[in-house]
């Protein structure tokens, strides 16, 4: 009998599980493919991996301006970044056997099929369990659009996670959705030489982000030739051909490859057995505590469709482990953030400036650009801006949005500002080491006081 039985080994499974073992609570984890999920194998890591390296190429092409010369063609070599990609999610693999380890938890490969909320089944072999975490993750949505399916299994149309793989760079690339994956791939394939047009459903992409934020990398994916249409619908695909709309235009595309992403649905397999509660969307509906509609069951990560995102997969996880200890805590959602590892990055955390302005009413807007900044402009990386949101009366931080140089390793001085509850006053009394990128933040809300 374990004390909590966990399906799936993503960022939210894998991290419960060490929480619990370390906690002393008999703990296994099924795994139907390679430990660390979606995230770890061909998802959040594999992509930076790839984007880091697209990130040299195009440093080495602007050396020039920083006085080196190099003779020659600049090129690249896909199938060796390939390997590198590879080689860290293989060290990263077994870091979490590491941790499962020193954590004292088990793990088998397999497909789990729940017999009961104290039963699980994998192949003929059955585990008992006191407690049910579910963390199975979602995968993407294939629209129904004319002539996709014979993409798909051409394979010329790609989800986000599959086009990791592909064997060569394509010429041309068609993405359509206007999500973090639409983004960073946008920034990936171009920077590797292809042509790459993005159809957006909206009217901007990251629409679920500031408005300053979606504006500013608009901006940045024009100045570096991604062709973008807002409001577009893909009406069908003949061959290589995409015909779509956007407003009253009509319009005509060529790739060689498409990557679509739009959205997920929930996996949901060898679950039915529970006839677990679920969302008007069809996701696991879960309570602030993580648990499900049934007793001793738990659900988090992607599984809830609340936010794709692997570090609050981890918060829920951990949140979930705290009330089976009796240590219960809400998870909170407000203060999340977001990052784009985009070229340039841009991350958030909080409310954007339309909410904030929605609940609060009054809202204070303190601004600082990084062509100000010492260490950005030594760098000759100083496109982007930071942004802050306070309210009265003592100008509580509510919202944090940086673009440019380094902003998803920045926003977690705005994530401890927002815990912490602080103002712009302790964020501009905190002295900041220069010259740094980090001192846009101590200079935004100091420009309002």
């Amino acid at each position: 009998m374990y004390d909590l039985i966990i399906i799936g080994s993503g960022p939210g499974g894998y991290v419960a599980a060490a929480k619990a073992g370390k906690a002393g609570l008999k703990t296994l984890v099924i795994e139907k493919n390679e430990l660390g999920g979606i995230c770890l194998n061909s998802g959040c890591i594999p992509t930076k991996a790839l984007l880091a390296s697209s990130r040299r190429l195009l440093d080495i092409k602007e050396a020039a301006e920083h006085g080196i010369k190099i003779d020659g063609d600049i090129t690249f070599d896909w199938p060796a970044m390939q390997k590198r990609k590879d080689k860290v999610v293989s060290r990263l693999q077994k870091g979490i056997q590491a941790l499962f380890k020193q954590s004292q938890v088990e793990w088998v490969q397999g497909e789990a099929r729940l017999i009961s909320p104290t039963e699980v089944k994998v192949d003929d072999k059955s585990y008992r369990t006191k407690k049910l975490m579910i963390a199975t993750g979602a995968k993407p949505v294939h629209p129904e659009i004319p002539g996709l399916a014979e993409l798909f299994e051409d394979k010329i149309a790609y989800s986000a996670n599959e086009l990791l793989f592909i064997e060569q760079v394509p010429e041309k690339l068609l993405i359509l959705g206007d999500n973090v994956f639409a983004t960073e791939y946008a920034s990936l394939f171009k920077a590797l030489g292809s042509k790459v047009t993005l159809l957006a459903p909206y009217e901007r992409i990251l629409p679920y982000m500031d408005a300053e934020l979606s504006e500013f990398m608009t901006r940045e994916l024009a100045r570096q030739k991604v062709e973008i249409v807002t409001g577009a619908t893909i009406n069908s695909f003949d061959g290589r051909q995409a015909a779509y709309t956007a407003g009253d235009k009509e319009g005509v595309v060529a790739f060689d490859a498409v990557l679509i992403s739009q959205g997920a649905t929930p996996n949901l397999t060898g679950l039915e057995s529970l006839e677990l509660a679920k969302t008007e969307t069809g996701f696991l509906a879960v309570d602030e505590f993580m648990r499900t509609s049934l007793d001793g069951v738990y659900a988090i990560g992607d599984v809830i469709g609340k936010y794709p995102l692997a570090h609050v997969a981890s918060a829920e996880g951990m949140v979930a482990v705290d009330d089976i200890l009796g240590n219960s805590r809400p998870m909170r959602y407000d203060r999340l953030p977001m990052a784009v590892y985009s070229e340039p990055e841009m991350a958030s955390a909080g409310l954007t400036e339309e909410k904030a302005r929605e609940i609060h009413g009054d809202v204070k807007v303190s601004k600082y650009f990084l062509s100000a900044n010492g260490k950005a402009l030594a760098e000759g990386d100083s496109k982007g801006f930071v942004k802050i949101l306070s309210i009265p009366p003592y100008d509580e931080v509510v919202g944090v949005h940086i673009a440019g140089n380094k902003a998803t390793d920045l926003i977690a001085e705005a994530v401890l500002a927002l815990q912490l509850e602080a103002t712009l006053h302790d964020l501009a009394a905190a002295i900041h080491a220069h010259p740094t990128p980090s001192e846009i933040l101590m200079e935004a809300a100091a420009s309002t006081l």
